[in-house]
Order: structure tokens, then C-alpha cells, then sequence
């Protein structure tokens, strides 16, 4: 039995919802409804991003001149000037080898974000190498959503946007554990949906409210609607499964379960778990009062092997275990990067999946 069969139940998911990020309705989920205003995943987000980004800045110079009541945790020029440095550094970390991308990583990624770029670096050599940019020609243009309120209190958060050349627009959280401009490292990303927007946040030079303890105004916990979505992606799949528009996510990780379960039949036992990377979960708030919840879960797809049966591992696997020949149990490892908008008390919906992305991160089985 081919264990490339089995590689592909941990990392077909991925490839749907970057067939959906694309536009293949195939892989949406048609009971889903019809989106709500603002910043979508669209061709069109480079203008409609920088116009409401023009728009602001308008509004922002007439907030500052007039009251002194919330201010970003820093100013927007140092915003931008961060976001470009950082970013583009984060662009370095997919080009040229060794030293080089050790450095542009460490100067723009941290934490579950740089263990996943790590990850996708040593999988160059089966999945192929990130398309080469020149920074000098295309140089980046970050566009930032979010400047997180000063509250007297760190990390600082900056949210930003990026639009490629092709596929769907990112969204990456850089975070400052100390509040100082130097640190900001990006800690999240993850691809927009299709059909999602991003709704609208307070000005950036007043700042967006974060969310550090509690639910504050929301329906629910960041961490247990996090956790809520892990279960919903779960195999076997849980009795009740909750009310949530994923934008076809969902229902492309469960299908790929269900279809790989069954192709495994009498050959070997498939179990997913997710887990909820506590430390990772960040939740700014919109200005409506509404949550936009970011965080990270990591997911063990495990195929436990009937007797008689061996499985033998691909290049992917042997990047990180090099065994050729399992005949005990595989488990493959998925760092997963989620994005919801949660609804507060005062603004109600179905809580909305904006973002996901996912990454093979580890591999191991006897």
C-alpha cells in the first residue's frame, strides 16, 4: 500500500481551500449565505483597500487635531514603515538558501509562523520552490488594516493585508511583545477565503481595541469558538457539529477525512485531532464591537495500521522521519491558521470563517 495515499489526507484539505482562494466553487460549501459588507478577497482589494486606507487617513488627521482620547499603540507612518520592512524580509525568506534565509526569517517571523515557514523550507524539495520575486521591480506594498489601541498594556498588534500578483489576498498579524517598532515579527497568516471581506476597524491612528482576557461584549470566548472549529474539522466527526459559515473550508476538510477513510478501509484506521495553540489566539476588535479572532491549531492526522499491513512513507514524510517502511502507526502534524469574526452582543451573525491556511510542520510513525 502507498503511503502517498495517506500524505495526501493531511495535506489534500489544504489544496481545496487553495482551489476555493482561486475560485473553484467546487469546493464551497452551497449551504453557506451571502456575504456582509466590506474589504473582500476579490481582484479589486489592491483600490478598494487603498481608498478606505486614503479615506481614513482623512478622517485621522481631523481626530487628532481635535482630541487626544485613544491613539495606536504606534503612530500610522511607523505602522506602514514596519510593515513594508517587515514583509518584505518575510518576501527574502522565500527566495536564495542557507544564511540568508535563516536571517530573513528571524527578521520577520516568530513563534507557530516561523515553525511553519521552517517547515515549508524543508518541503522545497518535494513540493518545489516559491516563485522568485524581484523586490526591486515589484517591490511590496502592505496594506495596514489595523493598528492595535494603545492601552497601556503589550504586544502591540499591527494587522495588514497583502495582495499578490496571483491567488487570494493575505492577512498577517505582527505582533511586539515589547511595544517597540524594531520587534514586530510577524506571528499569524493566512489566506482570505472567498467571498470574505474584512470589516471595518476604528482609524488607525486612534487604534483598534484588543481583546486581552475575558469575552469583553462578545457571544463567546476567542478561545472556545477556536476550539469549536477544531472540533468541527475533527474525524470521526462529532454528533453536533456547530452553526458556522466557513466558506466551504470546513466542509473540504471533512469531505477529504471521510474520503480518505474510507479508501483506507481494512488497511488502516484514520483519527484527526486538533488542538488549540493557547498562547497564539489574538482577538482585535471591529468597529462595530464585533471580534476578528486569530489564532493557530495544530492538527495530528494519524493512521493507525492493521496487522499484516506496511506503509511505505514518501519523499514528504522522509523529510522528517526518514523511515522507509512504517508498519505501527503514522501521524502527520498540521499547523493550521484560522481567522473567525465573532458577533457581540449588540451585532449578531453566524460566526464567520475570514481566513485559513495550513502547513505540514512534522511527520513520525513506526
Amino acid at each position: 500500500m502507498k503511503f502517498s495515499r495517506i500524505t495526501a489526507a493531511a495535506t489534500l484539505s489544504s489544496a481545496l481551500v487553495l482551489a476555493a482562494c482561486s475560485g473553484d466553487e467546487t469546493a464551497g460549501d452551497p449551504t453557506e449565505g451571502a456575504d456582509q459588507g466590506g474589504t473582500t478577497a476579490t481582484a479589486d482589494d489592491t483600490a478598494t483597500a487603498t481608498e478606505a486606507a486614503a479615506a481614513d487617513d482623512a478622517s485621522e488627521t481631523t481626530v487628532e487635531m481635535t482630541t487626544e482620547a485613544d491613539a495606536g499603540a504606534i503612530s500610522l507612518e511607523d505602522a506602514e514603515e514596519v510593515a513594508t520592512e517587515v514583509l518584505t524580509e518575510r518576501v527574502r525568506a522565500d527566495q536564495g538558501d542557507g544564511e540568508d534565509i535563516q536571517e530573513a526569517q528571524e527578521a520577520s517571523l516568530a513563534g507557530t509562523a516561523l515553525r511553519a515557514h521552517k517547515a515549508a523550507d524543508r518541503l522545497e524539495g518535494v513540493d518545489g520552490e516559491p516563485a522568485e520575486v524581484d523586490l526591486e521591480e515589484n517591490p511590496v506594498e502592505p496594506i495596514v488594516l489595523a493598528v492595535s489601541r494603545d492601552d497601556g498594556e503589550t504586544p502591540a498588534y499591527l494587522l495588514v493585508q497583502s495582495v499578490p500578483e496571483e491567488g487570494a489576498p493575505r492577512l498577517h498579524l505582527l505582533t511586539s511583545d515589547s511595544g517597540e517598532t524594531e520587534d514586530f515579527r510577524i506571528t499569524w497568516e493566512a489566506a482570505m477565503l472567498p467571498g470574505t471581506e474584512v470589516p471595518t476597524f476604528d482609524g488607525r491612528s486612534a487604534g483598534s481595541p484588543v481583546l486581552r482576557e475575558g469575552k469583553g461584549e462578545l457571544t463567546m470566548q476567542p478561545r472556545e469558538l477556536l476550539k469549536s472549529v477544531g472540533a468541527y474539522t475533527e474525524w470521526p466527526q462529532p454528533d453536533e457539529v456547530p452553526d458556522y459559515r466557513t466558506h466551504g473550508y470546513a466542509p473540504a476538510v471533512r469531505d477529504a477525512a471521510e474520503e480518505q477513510a474510507a479508501q483506507l478501509d481494512g488497511q488502516a484506521e484514520l483519527r484527526e485531532k486538533n488542538w488549540l495553540v493557547s498562547d497564539d489566539v489574538t482577538t482585535l476588535l471591529f468597529e462595530d464591537g464585533t471580534g476578528f479572532v486569530m489564532g493557530s491549531l495544530l492538527r495530528d492526522t494519524q493512521f493507525v495500521v492493521d496487522a499484516g499491513t506496511q506503509l511505505t512513507t514518501p519523499d514528504a514524510f522522509r523529510a522528517f522521519q526518514d523511515t522507509e517502511v512504517l508498519t505501527s502507526q503514522a501521524t502527520l502534524r498540521t499547523s493550521v491558521f484560522v481567522a473567525m469574526r465573532a458577533p457581540s452582543e449588540d451585532v449578531e451573525f453566524k460566526p464567520e470563517m475570514i481566513a485559513a491556511s495550513e502547513q505540514l510542520v512534522d511527520a513520525s510513525g513506526e
